[in-house]
């Protein structure tokens, strides 16, 4: 590792437990597990708080086994998942300013943290995290003169369930979540949010992989310098692999993908499902996407 390196990645959604207002309706005729987790969010104010979660907890598995059983239907599983988590965040906000807090109820309150959808590879870049459990400072790198208000862990855009971050440094011991900034939008959609990952250096870029086919991401040398009214300068910027150099590692060849998907295109034409127009914009567009990062090009 080396203190001088240093991972940027920008975020580009987030995933919440509790989203704010009702987007989903409730009427008369609901299953009975969705009416009686109604009736608890209804009644929590005057509920003992730790046995309404745990009635909560309950309807919310004996609604996850008569889903497996097929005995019910997606959208009731969604209000009862909608409704357990909105008294679960009910519960843990009962608790805040008290002298003591369960032990069940800080887990609750890690089960309740956003996640982060960030672009880039665990795999790749942070392979150690998940092999050893290595820990790297992270933090955000911009709105540093706001108070963060949201917890959360990190995953990545590989398909992989375990390209994720979910254990963080802390001042006395690891925690599951990070402290970061609600997203903001503006009219041209997401606000730019970058998180640096910290102490990184030469060996993680060595133990890097491929999976899921991300390459190496782009690099930026940047020295300090006095003298520049930045106070910085930026000496090289090492572009990142492309898809085609990625899909080379794994012996596939850009004139042969192209051919084959040439061939598709103009038998496509020849049946009429595709204009000649269009088809000569899809491969067009193909070839160029071919030379394009293999992160998401936000």
């Amino acid at each position: 590792m080396a203190h001088h390196s240093v991972l940027i990645v920008e975020v580009f959604g987030a995933i919440e437990k509790v989203r704010p207002g009702e987007y989903l309706q409730y009427g008369e005729n609901e299953h009975a597990l969705v009416k009686e987790l109604l009736d608890i969010r209804k009644n929590l104010p005057k509920l003992n708080k730790l046995e309404a979660y745990h009635d909560a907890m309950e309807r919310k598995e004996d609604a996850q086994h008569m889903f497996t059983l097929g005995m019910m239907d997606l959208p009731e599983k969604a209000k009862i998942e909608n409704l357990y988590w909105e008294i679960s965040r009910a519960v843990v906000d009962s608790f805040k300013g008290q002298a003591y807090v369960p032990e069940e109820i800080r887990k609750l309150e890690d089960s309740l943290g956003d996640q982060y959808l960030c672009n880039f590879s665990v795999f790749q870049s942070l392979l150690d995290h998940w092999a050893l459990g290595q820990l790297f400072p992270i933090m955000p790198v911009n709105r540093l003169d706001e108070r963060p208000s949201r917890e959360g862990t990190l995953v990545d855009i590989t398909c992989d369930s375990d390209g994720q971050i979910n254990k963080f440094i802390d001042l006395r011991d690891v925690r599951d979540t990070l402290p970061l900034h609600a997203l903001k939008t503006n009219g041209n959609g997401l606000e730019p949010y970058y998180l640096g990952f910290f102490l990184m250096g030469a060996y993680q870029d060595i133990m890097g992989d491929l999976h899921n086919l991300f390459g190496r991401v782009n690099e930026v040398h940047v020295f300090l310098d006095s003298d520049e009214p930045a106070g910085y300068y930026v000496e090289e910027i090492i572009e990142g692999s492309t898809i085609v150099q990625t899909l080379t590692a794994v012996q596939y060849d850009e004139k042969e993908l192209a051919r084959q998907m040439k061939m598709q295109i103009d038998e496509a034409i020849k049946s009429d499902r595709l204009k000649p127009s269009e088809g000569m914009r899809l491969l067009d567009d193909y070839e160029r996407g071919l030379k394009d990062y293999t992160y998401l090009m936000i």
